[in-house]
């Protein structure tokens, strides 16, 4: 096992966040189907008060592991010089892939659930009837699982770190042995292009969706309020772009930016070029934000609370579009100045 300083500190913050995970896993549907807001029992007091301490709790873990999520890959990128072989992260990951992989991709995907969380709790203290109070209930065990499995994770990764000879990306992306990684890295630019069509798309849509917001304040109303479709197509979409943003970093912008016309490795990539790390982490940030936003309309309730809501979900939408499109104008001027 290698130990330094910010691996203890991953530590403590993941102990503190797996305590509460139990806490959450525990009380989560007990709550769920014993909350009844309108009841005047003296029981119900009492559950009005451990509901209020739990998710106050929640509120710090949540956002705690939000903050694990760039903490976990700078951890990793501290333990490169003490694994031998390793020159990015990929060879950190090689120690134990089955595991290490696994973990980052939910650092990824749960602090978008997390998130979603503690919008729904902000949005929740706005209004007296606590219109989403069953739905964050309802969400307090999953998400308290998810905490489980990540620490479980974690933990089993750590601990099974050797200082032993890896492999790294040149010979897993570069010289590839298998078919769907001789695809993936294929340096093509087909991936970038199918990117900037899906980015075209999506600023159009989001300016649509962005002055609808505006003018629904006033209307007290919008056609998508409520609809699962709208959400899931949206899901859908989000993930499509994404999926297709690493492609075009991986296969085409990697090499350009390393000035390596063979090398594909987006770790190597956001470790040696800071303006791709921080246009990668603002159309994350843009993306999860907009996926988000959709989550929360399409709740049955949602549309007699958007007069009160209106305003900050049309923030939500801002920061999202400001988001993605400074971080695809930094990735775009790099590749401008690549080229020409």
């Amino acid at each position: 096992m290698i130990l330094n300083s910010y691996i203890m500190a991953y530590f403590v913050c993941m102990a503190m966040s797996c305590f509460t995970g139990l806490i959450a896993a525990f009380n989560g549907f007990p709550l769920w189907k014993n909350w009844n807001i309108k009841s005047d029992a003296e029981a119900q007091y009492s559950l009005e008060k451990k509901v209020y301490l739990i998710i106050t709790v929640l509120f710090l873990a949540f956002s705690l592991r939000i903050l694990m999520f760039p903490l976990w890959f700078f951890t990793l990128h501290t333990m490169i010089p003490s694994v031998p072989g390793a020159m990015c992260l990929v060879g950190v990951h090689n120690i134990n892939p089955s595991v290490s992989y696994v973990a980052s991709a939910l650092k990824l995907i749960t602090p978008v659930f997390y998130a979603y969380w503690l919008i729904l709790n902000m949005l929740d203290r706005k209004i007296e009837t606590q219109p989403f109070m069953k739905q964050k209930l309802w969400l307090l065990t999953p998400l308290g699982i998810l905490i489980l499995i990540e620490s479980i994770l974690d933990t089993s990764f750590f601990f099974s770190v050797a200082p032993r000879q890896v492999s790294c990306c040149t010979s897993l992306f570069d010289v590839p042995r298998d078919d769907i990684l001789q695809v993936v890295t294929e340096s093509s630019w087909l991936w970038v292009v199918v990117f900037y069509g899906l980015s075209i798309v999506f600023s159009v849509e989001a300016a649509y969706f962005f002055t609808a917001q505006k003018k629904s304040i006033h209307r007290e109303n919008g056609w998508w309020f409520g609809k699962k479709t709208v959400m899931f197509i949206q899901t859908f979409f989000i993930i499509l772009i994404f999926i297709t943003f690493s492609l075009s970093l991986h296969t085409k912008i990697s090499p350009l930016f390393l000035g390596l016309p063979f090398h594909h490795c987006i770790f190597c990539l956001c470790q040696e070029v800071w303006d791709a790390l921080c246009s990668f982490f603002m159309i994350f940030i843009g993306l999860s934000l907009f996926l988000i936003y959709f989550w929360t309309v399409s709740s049955a309730d949602y549309m007699p609370l958007n007069q009160r809501c209106g305003i900050f979900m049309k923030n939500l939408l801002k920061w999202a579009c400001c988001l993605f499109f400074s971080g695809l104008i930094i990735l775009t001027i790099h590749l401008f100045l690549v080229l020409f």
